[in-house]
């Protein structure tokens, strides 16, 4: 049996980690299931102990574990002798998910120059350059942070 301070520390570090997540980008139950299966004691959960230990339905549970394959984040298992699905947190997706995070801001410097193109009002021009330097810096230093980060693992 869980002690009652155990049980109310989970809780608080479940909704700390699912808090981070939303900030992240991730909806509210899917930050909420993410959370769940990455505090998993075991190799991973099935859905009625995700269901018990959020308090959400099958269906979010479901939806939630769409989102959470189709993203190569989680993945769906079986454990013999058992119907019922098991899902389990894939490792080493953290690198690629903030990849795909800041290749966003190759877009953004990306439609920032072509705004730079269209117009010529000197203080719309100032606003978009500054935007256009900043998200140029950091797209060439999270391809230096990557490359390290990379090097890092492989050695």
């Amino acid at each position: 049996m869980v002690a009652e301070s155990e049980l109310t520390r989970r809780v608080a570090v479940l909704d700390r980690l699912s808090a981070m997540l939303e900030t992240a980008g991730f909806p509210h139950n899917i930050a909420r299931v993410y959370s769940a299966l990455t505090l998993a004691e075991g190799e991973g959960l099935s859905t009625s102990e995700i269901m018990d230990e959020l308090g959400i339905s099958k269906a979010s549970v479901s939806t939630a574990m769409q989102f959470l394959v189709s993203t190569d984040l989680a993945e769906r298992y079986r454990v013999r002798g058992r119907r019922e699905a098991h899902y389990r947190i894939l490792k080493g997706r953290w690198a690629d998910i903030l990849a795909r995070k800041f290749a966003g801001s190759t877009h953004v410097r990306m439609a920032v120059e072509d705004a730079l193109e269209f117009t010529t009002a000197p203080a719309a021009r100032e606003r978009l350059e500054e935007m256009r330097e900043v998200y140029a810096f950091f797209e060439r230093e999270f391809e230096d942070v990557m490359q390290r980060f990379n090097e890092r693992n492989t050695s």
